[in-house]
């Protein structure tokens, strides 16, 4: 009988993606345009409903290249034997923390559907969800082949790297490749490097921390440059500017800015990983524990740097209305997963009558009252306008022209706008002294 391997290269293999979301759907379908057969499998009877019905949920995902992928014979279903016999089992379901330890249920599952839906012959299961280093050996493994041949199983941890509304392609990304063997590293790479590029090393936990390592790399230097918005704020400095003009250096620098926090299915949770991991080997990581807190406070700066640049204005946060612009975690995406700018949001609700714009986000799924828009006397009429998420479809400069006062968490706002604009960490020169003292996150231009 021929090995995974050999019909993987040969496109005869079945291929089942467990898991339909921003990281799955873009990867069954690359695997269907590089010629395989393609079953997805996905929990949620609305999403495959969508899919079916040429829907597409995922940003970077048309719904013309959904239907490319339907016709060429994409087949994604929600009851788990649409993935019965594959050859290769891609589990791409999302992971989370909760209560400081890793949320492991999605990827318990999808291991136990692989155990119950793969064939006799050898077969490959490849991890792409984000875990922690050591979890494919010691989750995945264990379930998959409690009741399967010895040898008949090989591993692969391929962590995903897609960036949502960062203008990438699938081939443009080099995929880490890791496997503890050569033969199931070799049968991974003959996969992925259908459809790009692969960096192959050698153990599950490598890969896993080199996809940690990465954003949690992100993480440190964002949480780097807000923690300098409270220096700035006692000095005649410009964080944003000074941000600018260290990135003119040709080496030695790479650009982070300040903002509301990190949000996202990445850069919140994969340090919080390491960090437990730690623990449970019995050592500690107090450099990123210190970021991760740093980061996780601004949205709090945000919300008290609003309240005293009100304040000096003579308005009251319990009596200002305010307007939101941003629900998402970053610009031009839907994804409302642990945003920073929903938490702003509902610092502020706790006592300002505030709308929240995003035409991005359903406000099902973020679970919070949001408006696609609202109309010029709204901007005219609010106390304070707070741009959370620079989103390409608000209109800033209209946002400028018909606001009052905008504060801007993103050094977003045009710099000839009439509105008088606060922006996070800058000194606010024109408030009286003992106003400027109290003012934790702002300044005036």
């Amino acid at each position: 009988m021929r090995g995974v391997e050999e019909r993987l290269a040969d496109r005869e293999a079945k291929i089942g993606v467990i898991g339909l979301g921003y990281v799955g759907l873009p990867l069954s379908l690359a695997f269907v345009e590089a010629g395989f057969d393609v079953h997805g499998f996905d929990i949620a009877e609305k999403r495959v409903e969508r899919l079916r019905a040429r829907d597409s949920y995922v940003d970077d995902v048309s719904d013309a290249d959904l239907t490319s992928g339907l016709n060429d014979g994409f087949t994604p279903a929600a009851t788990s034997d649409v993935v019965a016999d594959c050859d290769a089992y891609v589990i791409a379901v999302p992971t989370d923390i909760s209560d400081g330890k890793p949320a492991m249920g999605a990827i318990k599952a999808a291991a136990k559907t692989v155990a119950k839906q793969a064939g006799e012959r050898e077969t490959l299961v490849v991890v792409s969800s984000t875990v922690y280093p050591g979890a494919t050996n010691e989750v995945v493994a264990p379930i998959v082949t409690a009741d399967r041949a010895a040898g008949s199983t090989l591993f692969a941890m391929v962590p995903e790297r897609l960036n949502p509304g960062g203008g990438h392609e699938i081939g443009d990304i080099p995929l880490v490749v890791g496997a503890n063997d050569p033969t199931a590293r070799d049968a991974a790479r003959t996969l992925f490097g259908t459809i790009t590029e692969t960096v192959p090393v050698d153990a599950t936990e490598t890969a896993a921390l080199s996809k940690t390592l990465e954003n949690t790399y992100r993480m440190v230097n964002i949480a780097l440059v807000n923690q300098l918005v409270a220096l700035v704020e006692r000095l005649n400095a410009d964080v944003w500017e000074a941000i600018e003009a260290a990135g003119t250096k040709p080496f030695g620098f790479q650009a982070f800015e300040p903002g509301p926090g990190v949000g996202g299915h990445c850069i919140p949770i994969d340090p919080q990983f390491l960090i437990w991991r730690a623990s449970e080997l019995g050592t500690e990581l107090p450099f990123i524990e210190h970021a991760h807190e740093v980061n996780e406070r601004m949205p709090d700066r945000v919300v008290d740097g609003v309240t005293t640049a009100l304040e000096a204005r003579d308005v009251s946060l319990d009596d200002a209305s305010v307007l939101a612009f941003g629900a998402a975690y970053k610009p031009n995406v839907s994804d409302p997963r642990h945003s920073p700018a929903i938490d702003v949001f509902e610092g502020l609700r706790g006592h300002a009558d505030v709308t929240l714009v995003d035409p991005h986000v359903d406000p099902e799924e973020a679970r919070i009252p949001i408006v696609d828009a609202v109309s010029d006397g709204e901007i005219e009429a609010a106390d304070a306008v707070v741009l959370l998420v620079d989103h390409d479809a608000f209109d800033l400069e209209r946002i400028g022209d018909r606001a009052s006062f905008v504060y801007d968490a993103k050094n977003a706002m045009p710099a000839d706008t009439s509105a008088t604009v606060v922006t996070l960490g800058n000194v606010d020169t024109e408030l009286p002294p003992r106003s400027r003292e109290h003012l934790p996150a702002g300044g005036q231009r």
